[in-house]
């Protein structure tokens, strides 16, 4: 199912903003039912006012660059973080080697079928 961006009113504001693709995909994930009442900034607001935490950044150092990043999570159990530049390498990277590890397996399932 593709998702296309969609123009929504808020509720409190009643400017439009934008409920985007990717936002979308998100809810569809989650499984989510409702779709955004509140554009950002108010719903920011809102959670101000009722005292709910926005969500923290915290202050590492990328493990492979060295370059000074913030993340939107606390670090744990000593596993690697990466600045978003180093994270996209790596990603790519590992994502060649699963393909690369994928092939020798689909052609052993061929030579054993014939």
């Amino acid at each position: 199912m593709s998702f296309l961006d969609k123009t929504l009113t808020c509720r409190e504001c009643k400017d439009l903003f934008i409920w985007t693709a990717g936002e979308q995909q998100f809810y569809k994930t989650r499984a989510l039912i409702n779709i955004p009442a509140r554009c950002p900034k108010c719903r920011t607001e809102r959670k101000a006012k009722l005292g709910l935490p926005s969500s923290a950044m915290t202050e590492v150092v990328c493990a492979q660059c060295s370059q000074a990043t913030t993340v939107p999570f606390v670090p744990r159990n000593g596993n690697p973080v990466y600045c978003s530049t180093c994270l996209s390498a790596v990603r790519a990277t590992v994502e060649v080697t699963a393909v690369t590890n994928l092939a020798p397996v689909a052609s052993l399932e061929v030579a054993q079928s014939l």
